[in-house]
C-alpha cells in the first residue's frame, strides 16, 4: 500500500507564486500611469522640437520666428490658441486658408508635408500656449515707415499712393475723416473689411502689427492733415468721370490718381516680376506649360467655364480692355496682379479660378 502523498508544500508555494504575480502586476499597474506619462513628455520633446525645425523652414517667413507674426497673422496668441483645437490647427495648415495667402501644407492636398509633420507643426504651436501673450487684446505699437510700405504695396493701387482716393475707393488721406473716426474703428474696418464697398477682409491676410502699422500711419495724416480739394479721375474702361473729395496733392500724384489699374478679386500687391526683364521664348514655354489649358492656344480662350457669368474662360489674345494702359508700368502691373494673386470670376460657382501663380 502506497503511503499517502501530501502536496501541502506545492500548494503553499504555488499560492505564495501567484500572490506574488498578483501583487507585482499591482505594482505594474500604478506604476504605469507614471511611465506612459515619462513616455508622452518624451515623445512631446521630440515632436516639439521637430515642429520648431519645419515652422523655422516653412511658417517663419509669414508668421515670425516665434508666430508673433509678420506678413501673416499671429499664431502665438492666448485668444486664438485657447480658441483654436488640435483638429482644428491640424486641418488649416492641412488644407490652407482659401482666398488668402495660406497654402495647403499637406500632401493630400498639394504640399511637401506628411501627416506626421504636421501634427509636429501643431505640437509646436501648442507649446505656446501657457505663455502666450493675449495679442488681441492689446495691439501692438506701429511704425509709420513700415506702414508707408505696406501702404504703397497693397492699399496704394486703390486709395491713392498719398491716400488721395481714386474711382476704385475713397480718399484716406481725408481730414474730416481722420477726425470723425478713430484708430479702433479703422482697425475694425481694415480687419473685417466693407465687402458691400468691395473692401477685402484684410484680418486674414494681415498680421496684428501690419495692422498697427497701417493705423501709424493714419495717425501721421491725421497730425499734418491739409484742406481737402475735389479732383476728377476717369476710368479708361467706362470713360466716366467722378468727383473726390482729397487732400491737396502735387500734379505727379493726381495723374497717377487717374490711371486705370485693374484689379483681380484677391488682394495683394505687385510683386518682383515687374521690376525684372522678360524672356519671350520661356515665357512661351512657360504659357504653354502652364496657361494654354485654361486661355486656350495663343491666348484665343473659348475653354468653357460653367458657373462663372461669362460661362467661358476669358481670352488673352485681344487682351481685356481693363488691363490696357498706355503706361507700360502700369499694363504690367495689371497683369501681375492676376498672375501673382489670382482671381476668382464672377459668378455663384465658376468651375475654374484664376491660381495664384506667384506663390508657386
Amino acid at each position: 500500500m502506497r503511503p499517502k502523498e501530501d502536496y501541502t508544500r506545492l500548494v503553499v508555494t504555488s499560492f505564495s507564486l501567484t500572490l506574488a504575480i498578483f501583487v507585482a502586476f499591482q505594482v505594474y499597474l500604478l506604476r504605469e500611469p507614471g511611465r506612459i506619462a515619462t513616455v508622452e513628455a518624451h515623445d512631446k520633446v521630440i515632436a516639439v522640437a521637430a515642429g520648431q525645425s519645419l515652422f523655422q523652414k516653412n511658417c517663419a517667413l509669414c508668421h515670425g520666428d516665434q508666430g508673433k507674426g509678420n506678413s501673416a497673422p499671429a499664431l502665438n496668441d492666448k485668444t486664438f490658441l485657447n480658441t483654436a483645437d488640435d483638429d482644428t490647427l491640424f486641418n488649416v495648415v492641412s488644407a490652407g486658408v482659401p482666398s488668402t495667402e495660406m497654402p495647403a501644407w499637406n500632401s493630400a492636398h498639394g504640399g511637401p508635408l506628411t501627416d506626421e509633420d504636421v501634427k509636429q507643426v501643431v505640437a509646436f504651436m501648442r507649446a505656446w500656449q501657457p505663455t502666450a501673450a493675449d495679442i488681441r487684446a492689446a495691439p501692438p505699437n506701429g511704425d509709420a515707415d513700415r506702414g508707408r510700405t505696406l501702404y504703397t504695396n497693397v492699399c496704394a493701387v486703390c486709395h491713392g499712393d498719398q491716400g488721395q482716393g481714386t474711382d476704385k475707393a475713397v480718399a484716406l488721406n481725408d481730414p474730416q475723416k481722420l477726425k470723425a473716426f478713430d484708430d479702433g474703428w479703422y482697425r475694425a474696418t481694415i480687419a473685417k473689411g466693407r465687402p458691400d464697398k468691395g473692401m477685402p477682409t484684410w484680418g486674414t491676410v494681415l498680421a496684428p502689427q501690419q495692422i498697427s502699422d497701417l493705423l501709424a500711419l493714419l495717425d501721421l495724416w491725421r497730425q499734418n492733415a491739409a484742406p481737402a480739394t475735389a479732383i476728377t479721375t476717369t476710368s479708361s474702361v467706362t470713360g466716366t468721370s467722378s468727383v473726390t473729395a482729397t487732400p491737396s496733392i502735387t500734379t505727379t500724384q493726381a495723374t497717377t490718381a487717374t490711371t486705370e489699374v485693374a484689379r483681380p478679386s484677391n488682394p495683394g500687391g505687385p510683386g518682383a516680376a515687374i521690376g525684372l526683364t522678360g524672356d519671350g521664348k520661356a515665357g512661351e514655354q512657360v504659357y504653354v506649360a502652364s496657361c494654354q489649358k485654361c486661355h486656350g492656344p495663343q491666348g484665343t480662350g473659348n475653354v468653357a467655364n460653367p458657373g462663372s457669368d461669362d460661362g467661358t474662360i476669358p481670352p488673352l489674345a485681344p487682351i481685356d480692355a481693363t488691363l490696357v494702359s498706355k503706361d507700360a508700368k502700369v499694363f504690367a502691373t495689371n497683369l501681375d496682379l492676376f498672375i501673382e494673386h489670382g482671381s476668382k470670376p464672377k459668378g455663384p460657382h465658376p468651375k475654374e479660378v484664376m491660381a495664384a501663380w506667384g506663390r508657386r
